[in-house]
């Protein structure tokens, strides 16, 4: 049976399609003396996006035919004012076509009716996906959580952080959604510790066999420069000091953060008394005023 070939997936299509694109937006580039040629480059993109997906062969040649009709037409108007006037023709009429479509969508909208409100199922999704993108990066002005507790403005309340477990890892949370990049940076700092362990356990496997071969050379009586566990062995120690040296920090990272939690919740309470008692106060004033025209 006879192989049908797409068009897009051929490498020679491909430089041909792409060579072409070139040499028409080489082309197109406008000056003080061709200022018609100033809309050709957007034409020529707009059209290249609308039939890059072509896989008709009949539709692609005549794609191509058109295109290479459109070089030869540019290139001559920069000399022959017939093709000149032609080309200023095509980009009005289509500017006049676009203008056209755009009307009509805009009617189109307005005679539509209104979205449906979202459920409220929909709307806490939809709530959460733009939360999560808008939390894909660390914002530029952030401060490490560490620098607390920061002061407060005037009648604002203070909110004491919870310090949560993620699987060995900790980190202070202030209120939910999670931002993405912090389960962004959970995830990256688990599957690190999760690669030295099996690092190790991989090591010690091969250190079994090593410690056979060099049995081996003992009962042979062959000699070697070096023993075969001892790289295998230092492999072994240098994964165990990693995965050491991330859990002392994961454990002094823990202590810092339960004691920002503390003064955290030092600092909520006196903020708490102070307001109870600028209240009372106020109320006390208030109470005072109130019965001095009595008096």
């Amino acid at each position: 049976m006879h192989k049908v070939l797409v068009p897009k997936q051929s490498g020679a299509h491909r430089v041909a399609c792409l060579s072409l694109y070139r040499a028409l937006l080489q082309q197109c580039r406008s000056s003080s003396e061709t200022p018609w040629l100033a809309e050709t480059e957007n034409l020529v993109r707009r059209n290249f996006r609308k039939y890059k997906a072509l896989q008709s062969p009949s539709q692609t040649v005549n794609a191509l035919k058109a295109g290479y009709e459109a070089l030869d037409l540019i290139h001559s108007s920069r000399t022959n004012p017939v093709d000149r006037n032609r080309i200023t023709h095509m980009i009005s009429h289509a500017q006049k076509k676009r203008d056209k479509y755009a009307q009509l969508q805009k009617q189109v909208r307005q005679l539509a009716p209104p979205p449906a409100p979202l459920t409220p199922k929909a709307a806490r999704k939809a709530e959460s996906i733009r939360f999560q993108n808008e939390t894909h990066r660390r914002h530029p002005d952030a401060t490490s959580v560490l620098d607390r507790p920061r002061p407060l403005g005037e009648g604002k309340k203070r909110h004491i952080p919870v310090l949560v477990n993620a699987r060995g890892l900790p980190f202070l949370r202030f209120k939910k959604p999670q931002p993405r990049n912090v389960s962004g940076v959970i995830r990256a700092k688990l599957a690190n510790r999760w690669n030295w362990i099996q690092r190790r356990d991989g090591l010690q496997v091969d250190l079994l066999f090593a410690q056979d071969e060099e049995a081996w050379d003992r009962m042979t009586g062959t000699k070697d420069s070096g023993a075969w566990p001892e790289d295998i062995q230092i492999a072994i120690e240098d994964a165990k000091t990693k995965i050491n040296q991330f859990d002392m920090k994961t454990k002094d990272l823990a202590d810092k953060m339960w004691k920002v939690v503390l003064a955290e919740k030092a600092l909520a309470g006196a903020e708490e008394k102070a307001r109870a008692e600028a209240e009372e106060k106020a109320r006390a004033e208030a109470e005072e005023k109130a019965k001095q025209p009595e008096q």
